[in-house]
C-alpha cells in the first residue's frame, strides 16, 4: 500500500491508498483485447457448429468484467489522517461506506487493537469522549506500527 506524507506549516497529514497496476484507460484496453479474442476463438467454433462455446464465453466475460468492477471500486479507497493545531481528521473511503471523524488532539487516545474482521493484524483505534474510529485497513503491519508512533509522537508534543 501507498502512504503519502505531506508537511506544512503546522500540518502534517497521512494518506494511504492501494497501489494499483492498471489504470482505467488500460483495464478498459485489457477487457477490450480479451473480448475481442474471445469472440472471435468463440465465433470460430460457432461458424464450426460447435455454438455451445459461445455462451460460455459470453459467461466467462460478465465473470471477468464483475471482478474488474470490484478492482475499480477497491482502487478508489483511501484513508486520509490530517493533525492541524488541535484538531485531528480522520477521513475513510472504503467499500464499506464513508466515514468523517474529528478529534481534539488533547482528548484523543491512540492504541492498536485486534479486529477479527480485518484479520490477526492490529488496527490504529483512535478515541475520545465515547466515540472509536479505526485506521489502517489500507497499510501493511509495518507501516501501522510506524504511522501509529509517528502520530502518537505528535499528538503528545
Amino acid at each position: 500500500m501507498a502512504i503519502t506524507t505531506i508537511e506544512a506549516e503546522g500540518v502534517h497529514e497521512w494518506r494511504a491508498r492501494p497501489n494499483c497496476s492498471l489504470n482505467p484507460s488500460a483495464r478498459r484496453l485489457l477487457i477490450g483485447g480479451i473480448l475481442f479474442l474471445s469472440l472471435l476463438v468463440s465465433g470460430g467454433f460457432l461458424i464450426a457448429g460447435a455454438w455451445l462455446v459461445l455462451p460460455f464465453a459470453g459467461v466467462e466475460l460478465a465473470v471477468l468484467y464483475i471482478a474488474l468492477r470490484i478492482l475499480d471500486r477497491r482502487d478508489q479507497s483511501s484513508e486520509t489522517v490530517r493533525l492541524e493545531g488541535s484538531r485531528l481528521s480522520i477521513v475513510s473511503h472504503l467499500p464499506g461506506g464513508d466515514i468523517q471523524h474529528d478529534f481534539n488532539t488533547g482528548w484523543a487516545r491512540l492504541s492498536l487493537e485486534a479486529d477479527t474482521a480485518s484479520g490477526p493484524d492490529p488496527l490504529i483505534c483512535i478515541r475520545s469522549h465515547g466515540r472509536c474510529c479505526q485506521v489502517g485497513h489500507l497499510m501493511t503491519p509495518e507501516q501501522r506500527y510506524q504511522f501509529y508512533t509517528d502520530l502518537s509522537r505528535r499528538l503528545r508534543s
